[in-house]
């Protein structure tokens, strides 16, 4: 009875360390399940910790990224850039002012704007450039289309510049020469003829047959 009382007594539980004055040697039972369980099912937190915490900072170093790249890209007008820019807009605002002055289309489509500044009398008259040509053979100059499958130039640009032309109307052999280069095979105009139709108007409809003038001749060389 003794002996049994002394081997429970003696005897170590598991999982406790054995005592200092017990003298046996810790017996190497199975591990405690509790600490792997604790160790397994302590395991997951940290891991899942880092992979619900690795989103926030990449999102948020994402959010901060776009912030310096744009500032990246706006980066200031350099002095050549900014020089060019305003040396052409010099040039065009000085070339437009220039053909109001002169009133002409040289310089298109920076030209002469008057066209579409001014209003018509409804009891005026509307005149209106025209180009007729004596060719050999025919009694009665031939009334030309004004334009440049004709003529080699638009009538607009004729008028815009009509008083040089008048005074200077060897300029006209210019128009010759386009229409002889444009129609190859036939006859060749003698002579070149600037005229104008004028027509009256009454309460802007136009009244009885238009008025043609001679403006500028000049014989075809």
């Amino acid at each position: 009875m003794d002996e049994k009382k002394h081997r429970l007594l003696t005897s170590t539980p598991p999982g406790t360390a054995p005592s200092a004055t017990s003298g046996t040697a810790p017996s190497k039972g199975p591990e405690d399940p509790a600490p792997a369980s604790a160790r397994e099912a302590g395991d997951p937190a940290p891991a899942s910790a880092r992979e619900a915490g690795d989103p926030a900072p990449a999102s948020a170093r994402e959010a901060d990224d776009p912030a310096p790249a744009s500032g990246k890209g706006r980066k200031p007008m350099s002095t050549l850039g900014m020089g060019w820019r305003i040396a052409v807009t010099a040039v065009a605002l000085i070339i437009l002012t220039a053909g109001q002055f002169l009133n002409t289309n040289d310089f298109f489509p920076l030209g002469s704007l008057t066209q579409y500044a001014t209003a018509k009398d409804l009891n005026g008259e509307v005149n209106s450039t025209c180009i007729a040509a004596q060719f050999p053979g025919e009694d009665e100059p031939r009334r030309l289309a004004f334009n440049t499958a004709t003529v080699g130039i638009e009538r607009g640009d004729v008028e815009s510049q009509l008083q040089r032309v008048i005074d200077n109307p060897e300029l006209l052999q210019t128009l010759a020469d386009s229409y002889i280069r444009l129609h190859p095979g036939q006859p060749e105009p003698e002579k070149m003829i600037l005229c104008r139709d004028t027509t009256q108007l009454s309460n802007g409809r136009s009244v009885g047959e238009p008025v043609t003038r001679t403006l500028a001749e000049w014989e075809v060389r």
